[in-house]
């Protein structure tokens, strides 16, 4: 836990005492959680591609809910970010972008919870699904209690980024929460003082202070009491085990071919391999290459979809065949019907009476 955060403050008489807090590094994270720099450089006409190149993310990665990059791929690409910007309040000003609806499922589990204080529990709770880079505590303090944050030796030179953005951050979603009227008490910050402090002030609007010997955000006790408008203590439960259930898959990045199975899977109909490298941003010698590398070929998995969709297609629809033909990108229903004999050995026909009788493929 930060340690650097515990310390009394004027007119208490004990020690502050620890509620939770989270390491929120992880060795993948969610490559959305980018998103917020990405829209700056674009604000400030600063091309992406060669920087997602640098870091070696694909472009497709801001349109695949579930890609995952690793941690020092995100580090790079923000040290990058940062040279180009050249903005001495980056994480003022990145940390204002991070709304509920960035989080994705971990946002709409924090908008229902009970109380601000279980909404902010949940972003440590599933770092995974987080994007923070360094370690977060929250602390009861009396009538008081504030987010400390400690830089880890991990984030390097980006560490008083990291600390403003995630500052920024935390009051950004107190105020979407309760209103714009909420500010803090305090902010303390180890930084050394900007030439310009002014942006700082008028967006915390409270006290400020650099080269401190803490980072850490404080509100009043009521503030974290404050129930939020969508709290719903049921929807609070169902979402974040959906959060649980997700994290549990985040421990290894995306594969390619799990890309490609999953456009093929939702597309009508079932797209060309042209179609999905102009989707993917990618060249079709690239995407084969990347499939290669993981044991597999485009023919293989649209083979593998086509069947999939195919039989469930049959099972569970009065689809006629050339319809379905449609549906997995076939010229029409005889070239459907052979290819279905090549796959399981017996006709669409064949399949579907089966089916009707309830009995077991061969």
């Amino acid at each position: 836990m930060a340690r650097a955060g515990r310390k009394l403050s004027r007119g208490s008489s004990q020690e502050p005492v620890y509620l939770f807090g989270s390491t929120m590094r992880r060795p993948y994270r969610l490559a959305y959680g980018l998103a917020p720099i990405i829209e700056i450089l674009e604000a400030h006409h600063h091309p992406i591609e060669p920087l997602l190149a640098k870091a070696n993310i694909p472009r497709f990665a801001f349109e695949e809910p579930s890609y995952r990059i690793r941690f020092d791929q995100e580090l790079t690409f923000i040290r990058l970010a940062l040279q180009q910007l050249n903005l001495p309040a980056a994480g003022l000003a990145v940390g204002q972008r991070y709304h509920l609806p960035l989080f994705g499922v971990l946002g709409l589990a924090a908008s229902c919870a009970p109380t601000v204080r279980e909404l902010f529990q949940a972003v440590p709770s599933y770092p995974t699904l987080a994007w923070g880079s360094i370690e977060l505590s929250v602390w009861r303090d009396g009538a008081e209690e504030y987010v400390a944050f400690h830089e880890n030796s991990d984030v390097g030179d980006c560490a008083a980024f990291f600390v403003a953005r995630d500052t920024t951050a935390t009051l950004t979603l107190f105020r979407q929460t309760l209103g714009a009227q909420i500010a803090p008490l305090s902010v303390r910050l180890r930084q050394s003082e900007p030439a310009d402090i002014g942006p700082y002030v008028a967006f915390f609007r409270c006290p400020v202070s650099f080269a401190d010997t803490v980072n850490e955000i404080r509100f009043a006790r009521a503030v974290w009491d404050a129930r939020p408008p969508q709290s719903n203590p049921m929807s609070f439960r169902f979402f974040t085990n959906q959060c649980r259930q997700l994290s549990d898959v985040m421990h290894e990045p995306l594969s390619y071919a799990d890309v490609v199975r999953s456009r093929l899977r939702t597309a009508t109909p079932i797209p060309s391999l042209t179609e999905i490298v102009g989707s993917l941003y990618l060249t079709k010698r690239t995407l084969q290459r990347r499939l290669s590398d993981e044991a597999t070929t485009y023919a293989k998995l649209v083979e593998e979809v086509r069947l999939e969709r195919a039989t469930d297609l049959m099972r569970r629809s009065g689809m006629h065949n050339d319809e379905i033909a449609y549906v997995l990108g076939f010229e029409d229903a005889s070239v459907f019907s052979r290819a279905f004999k090549t796959w399981t050995g017996e006709s669409p026909q064949m399949f579907r009476r089966r089916q009707e009788r309830g009995l077991p493929g061969a």
